[in-house]
């Protein structure tokens, strides 16, 4: 009997310290200190799959549900680095909703190479030793006589109950905690332990606090049954929500620049992975003239899965809760969507992507929901070469030949209204390894440091043997051009830091990496020299505005970090997150381009006539601005005053500001950013970190600070209510052109 309770002992114990041990590893690795501050609720749960491994009989059994929790910890921990350090968050199990496109896209660019293999050999290590533990220490057979086997199971619930009392020990003692907090303080929403627990909205913060398994007991609940806080709101409440709404145009006074794009047709584009550093007059030189010679928002930022940033520009806010996606609520009326309100105004709404429709749901969605016309993903455009014989996700088709064989579609409006187009482009998608891995075509050589552009030609063998072997197929014409870093931005200051990079030994690496992305932009570019070429020959390039963003930085490889020369771990500098968002209207503006060295590509000398005394001029615009901006922006320049609490985001030619919230981690404006851990401010050249909890409690943060903080307030119980709309289908049963008590939208132009 003593000979089997020691065996069991050494299980259970042995599950114990290595769950402990594999726990603080993780936490190290994240920058979260050693443990969990609530960290009896990991070891309650610890504990109790320790008894439950105690009390298996067989010893192969007990190795292997020991093995299954582990591997379980090992992949969660390893999953929860590569997600924080590439965008502030952990893992949660309503991400499995998504779980095609994540393992789609998924790259070894993102794993902490080092951190799998401590536990690897923590875990394998571990293995070993208790097959040769079990084999070397035998128990007789015939021990679990009637006696031992109830002996063993009331100790077992005994224990079970001690862990089960421990668990709710620590749970009431931050829930006593939430009782004497001040209600009527708003910033509660980022210090109550209690509501962080049960509601988990800042994922990374819960981690932190309440450790793996404290975390995931939760959160794997919340995903069978999320929690459903909108179902308190009622219409009515809803209803006076909207009253209370003020309408854009008192909101943002006599703003010429309302009303200036009225009527005309509407080019919307969204970069993949946009940044300012590829838009250049030696690579792009279209995109980089309508940028020079347009609006450009030098100041806007963008930090959100592509999903996420795409669909604000179509609804202005995203749903914050797992059973809200698009998906789930298909068939619901949203006439506040910019297709609905351009479509009710004369507009025919088309829509394109080089991706399949079941990919976030868009097939779905942006017909039944979104109110596009006509849409054009993979499955529909057939004239794309090898667009039916794909070979995984990385084979991507060129955006350039969206506009090569559909431009009659992408400009196509019914009788004489104007149309709006948006494109979602796809070929500047990460990963950007080819160079890396085949060569860099058509050179047998690569710079060494700043300037260097000597090399050796490919052989026609080794061209022929990189073009077999490149993930994405076609971009060879592009690579010819390519031999060095751009010199030419947008607004004239260089955004790449090529010192840092050869002062870190990363010039060479990073060149491979930035010519096979500034490729990718290369073939977006000719895509639109194609376009502006066929609307001046239709006579409609003066007609016409043009609109750019991008859905988020280049991360992977995490090149917006290197790239602009800032450390991997500065997460909180916003920089990183400064993408372009720029707009060019032929109506007012020229437009000079020189042709690059392609077949296909034109040179460009037009020159505004029809609209000159446009409000639309060329020139700067340097505010803060994000993504939640650009739905709120097109309204206005298409002449719409709308309900404010319907959105968001503020126009970019509004004096306003609003601040960032990503659906990824981070609150930030341009010299704040707060993870709801800490909260960074700038000050000089330099960001300084204050503890969010120990700060706000002591009084540290001046009046700046907070009221940064409490305009993040503001969006959560914006928020609230606009998830609330999609819950009950608010709009089902409401008149959104209507005049009276409940005013929505507009027209003021």
């Amino acid at each position: 009997m003593k000979r089997l309770l020691i065996k069991k002992t050494v299980f259970a114990a042995s599950y114990v310290i290595l769950a402990i041990l594999l726990e603080m590893i993780t936490f190290l690795a994240l920058g979260f200190g050693a443990f969990p501050q609530y960290f009896g609720l990991d070891l309650a749960v610890i504990l109790i799959i320790a008894l439950i491994i105690f009390v298996i009989p067989n010893s192969a059994a007990q190795i292997s549900v020991l093995s299954v929790f582990l591997a379980f910890q090992i992949i969660l921990s390893i999953a929860n680095e590569a997600l924080y350090s590439m965008s502030g968050t952990v893992f949660s199990f309503s991400m499995l909703n998504l779980i095609h496109e994540v393992t789609g896209v998924v790259d070894a660019s993102f794993m902490n190479w080092w951190l799998i293999a401590v536990m690897v050999v923590i875990f394998g290590g571990s293995l070993a030793g208790l097959i040769v533990f079990t084999r070397k220490y035998t128990v007789p057979k015939g021990l679990y006589t009637r006696n031992t086997v109830v002996l063993l199971l009331v100790a077992f619930i005994l224990a079970e109950c001690c862990a089960g009392i421990l668990y709710a020990f620590t749970v009431e003692s931050f829930s006593a905690a939430a009782d004497q907090i001040e209600k009527e303080d708003r910033l509660s929403i980022f210090y109550d332990e209690s509501e962080l627990y049960t509601e988990q909205k800042f994922t990374a913060k819960a981690f932190s606090e309440f450790g793996t398994y404290g975390y995931f007991v939760v959160n794997i609940g919340n995903s069978i049954s999320p929690q459903t806080y909108v179902d308190e709101v009622t219409e009515e409440d809803i209803d006076n929500y909207f009253t209370s709404g003020r309408m854009s145009k008192s909101v943002y006074g006599d703003n010429i620049y309302t009303g200036a794009a009225d009527g005309k047709n509407i080019v919307l584009i969204v970069i993949e992975s946009g940044e300012w550093y590829v838009i250049n007059k030696e690579y792009t030189p279209t995109l980089y003239a309508m940028a020079e010679g347009g609006i450009a928002m030098t100041d806007f930022h963008a930090r959100d899965k592509t999903n996420c940033s795409e669909a604000l520009s179509i609804m202005g806010s995203y749903p914050s809760l797992a059973a809200l996606e698009p998906a789930n609520v298909i068939g619901n009326s949203m006439p506040y969507t910019l297709p609905n309100i351009l479509s009710n105004g004369g507009y025919t709404n088309n829509y394109f992507h080089a991706n399949y429709g079941s990919y976030y749901s868009r097939s779905d969605s942006f017909v039944d929901m979104y109110g596009y016309d006509n849409t054009y993903f993979l499955e529909d455009l057939t004239m794309l070469p090898g667009s039916t014989d794909k070979t995984g996700f990385y084979d991507f088709d060129k955006d350039s030949d969206i506009f090569r064989y559909y431009l009659d579609e992408f400009t196509y409006s019914e009788g004489d209204g104007p149309f709006f187009t948006q494109m979602m482009t796809l070929i500047s998608h990460g990963s950007y390894n080819d160079l890396i891995d085949h060569g860099n075509y058509p050179y047998n050589g690569v710079p060494q440091e700043p300037g260097d552009v000597s090399y050796d030609e490919m052989t026609e063998e080794e061209k022929e043997e990189f073009t077999k072997k490149c993930q994405v197929k076609g971009l060879e014409e592009y690579y010819e051009i390519i031999d060095r870093f751009p010199e030419t931005y947008v607004g004239g200051t260089p955004v790449i830091d090529q010192q840092y990079l050869a002062e870190n030994d990363l010039f060479e690496e990073m060149f491979l990496r930035y010519k096979r992305y500034q490729a990718g932009i290369m073939d977006l570019d000719l895509g639109v020299n194609m376009l502006v070429k066929d609307l001046e020959s239709s006579g409609e390039l003066d007609d016409t505005l043009f609109v750019f963003y991008a859905d988020h930085s280049a991360y992977y490889d995490q090149m917006n970090y290197v790239m602009k020369g800032y450390g991997s771990d500065e997460l909180y500098n916003t920089n990183v997150y400064n993408v372009p968002f720029f707009m060019w209207y032929g109506g007012s503006m020229d437009l000079n381009v020189e042709a690059l060295p392609l077949s296909e590509y034109s040179s460009v000398d037009f020159v505004a006539t029809k609209d000159t005394d446009s409000a639309l001029q060329p020139g700067k615009i340097t505010k803060f601005c994000n993504t939640y901006d650009v739905l709120p922006t097109l309204l206005d320049l298409c002449g719409y005053s709308y309900n404010t609490n319907l959105y968001h985001g503020v126009s970019a030619f509004s004096k306003l500001e609003s601040i960032f919230i990503s659906h990824e981690s981070g609150i930030f404006q341009d010299d704040i950013y707060f993870s709801t851990i800490d909260v960074y401010v700038e000050t000089g050249s330099e960001w300084i970190c204050y503890p969010f909890d120990e700060t706000y409690s002591n009084g540290g943060f001046g009046d700046y600070v907070l009221d940064f903080l409490y305009r993040a307030v503001d969006y959560y119980d914006k928020q609230e209510m606009l998830d609330a709309v999609i819950k009950c289908d608010y709009f089902a049963t409401r008149d959104f052109y209507g005049e009276g008590t409940l005013k929505f939208i507009e027209k003021v132009v």
